[in-house]
């Protein structure tokens, strides 16, 4: 599915001049209404001119006004107008509820468009070589790192997560050749995170970084990108619920994948720890 329309436009709005701004507002503000609308009448609510709304369409990468009326009438069930935006004082549990469920449609679909199959792969088939797994993330990304470990290590795949950098930092400096350092920061751009890259490849790891889709400081440190949606989440957000939810699809995407590789062995292992954790109930 393309790329929710909406979303493109926050997500490119500080980079417009700004007339084409004052058009990016307005749509984002009144989308229904726009479809209702010709070019002209846009710009005239916009304050602007017809030959701006021409040029804010193609600076989103739209054809045109028709394409782009077209574009907003054909995902209109998947957004409301307050896209992206958190909780309200005393927002009833159905608001609460459709807006979540909306916002977690439209982030998965983005992490689709960003996240690339042949990233996917590359990524994929270092972790089947690789002997072993470290991984390192902060705040809402450890809680992603902990749980690439528990899908991975339940198929016999070695993996550490420490959030003690002395400690992961030791224990790659006598990695065996070929492990992997995955390094995970949604803004890619954590102090810790990158210095904890940096060390990954000063002992000679592969590494792979998973931020969200930008130009960052991670990814451009990593061997490989994996990337997932800009999501756009309130600033005063109660939690970190799009970008977390977009990594943690990020790892179900990698271990599907790998699952794929070796399908007969690796259902044999989720068997034999499924089996174990069934044993050790039994004990007294």
């Amino acid at each position: 599915m393309a790329k929710n329309v909406l979303s493109t436009i926050k997500e490119r709005l500080a980079h417009l001049p700004k007339a084409e701004r004052k058009i990016a507002d307005y749509v984002l503000a009144k989308p229904l209404d726009v479809i209702q609308m010709n070019a002209k009448d846009l710009a005239n609510k916009a304050k602007t001119s017809p030959a701006s709304v021409v040029r804010f369409c193609h600076s989103i990468g739209i054809g045109g006004f028709t394409e782009l009326k077209l574009a907003l009438s054909a995902q209109s069930n998947q957004w409301t107008e307050d896209h992206y935006t958190d909780i309200l004082p005393d927002e009833n549990l159905a608001r609460i509820k459709e807006k979540l469920a909306v916002n977690t449609t439209i982030v998965l679909e983005e992490t689709n468009e960003t996240l690339s199959d042949e990233v996917v792969e590359a990524a994929v088939t270092q972790m089947m070589k690789s002997p072993m797994i470290y991984v390192y993330g902060i705040g809402a990304s450890y809680l992603v790192a902990m749980d690439l470990r528990q899908k991975f290590t339940r198929i016999g795949k070695q993996v550490i997560v420490s959030q003690d950098q002395h400690e992961l930092v030791a224990a790659m400096a006598i990695a065996e050749t070929g492990s992997i350092y995955i390094g995970i920061s949604y803004s890619g751009e954590k102090r810790d995170g990158i210095k904890m890259m940096e060390a990954a490849k000063k002992w000679g790891l592969k590494t792979i970084s998973l931020t969200k889709a930008s130009d960052n400081s991670l990814s451009r440190l990593a061997d490989i990108s994996l990337q997932t949606a800009e999501t756009n989440e309130a600033l005063l957000r109660s939690g970190a619920t799009f970008s977390l939810l977009s990594q943690l699809y990020a790892v179900d995407v990698l271990f599907f994948h790998y699952m794929t590789k070796n399908y007969d062995g690796h259902v044999k292992n989720l068997e034999l720890s499924r089996k174990a954790t069934d044993v050790y109930d039994q004990f007294s």
